[in-house]
């Protein structure tokens, strides 16, 4: 596989009314991470990493549990729409890069449902869907014998012998530790 475009694996964490119910509806984003991979060397060319105040739903203890993300950290953030701003000025020219995620299904459609609320037009930023890192990281654990069930970036990074220093569920290291998956899956 090549790529026509650089790469941003970008990652969300959020806040939401009901924990456990992830619902996309009922959930706001309060952290940013990201990382742009260069189309041909698949190395990080530059960083994007921003907390967001959440304009619905606060962070329950059981977030701040898995993410160290408190309500105090976050008081005084912008909220999304001017994050997003940040973002898209660093993402850049819409045709120039192309996002991905581990897990793409939950992170797309929760970012998509930000910048609508936030009066924004999300195709006037970003071009089709996106790469779904997670669904390319469980093709290689199947291609090398392992078993695909339960897996995260954690278990995953385990199974492929990388060794690597993270704070999981953060935005910005779940955005470094996925663009390492890539490279590793790439380098076959």
């Amino acid at each position: 596989m090549k790529f026509s475009s650089d790469i941003v694996i970008f990652d969300l964490e959020a806040s939401c009314k009901i924990f456990g119910l992830n619902e996309i509806e009922e959930s706001n984003i309060i952290e940013i991470g990201a990382v742009k991979l260069d189309k041909k060397t698949l190395e990080i060319k530059s960083e994007f990493s921003e907390l967001i105040k959440p304009s619905e739903y606060v962070i329950l203890p059981e977030i701040s549990r898995i993410t160290n993300i408190t309500p105090e950290m976050v008081f005084d953030k912008p909220n999304f729409k001017e994050v997003f701003l940040k973002f898209i000025d660093w993402y850049g020219e819409k045709n120039k890069s192309n996002l991905a995620s581990f897990g793409i299904y939950y992170d797309l459609p929760l970012l998509r449902k930000e910048v609508r609320v936030c009066g924004l037009n999300y195709g006037n930023y970003f071009v089709g869907g996106g790469l779904d890192i997670r669904s390319l990281a469980i093709y290689w654990l199947a291609k090398n014998n392992h078993s695909t069930s339960g897996i995260s970036i954690e278990r995953l990074l385990q199974k492929m012998e990388i060794q690597a220093d993270f704070q999981f569920h953060r935005a910005l290291d779940d955005a470094k530790a996925t663009a390492l998956i890539l490279q590793k899956i790439m380098s076959i």
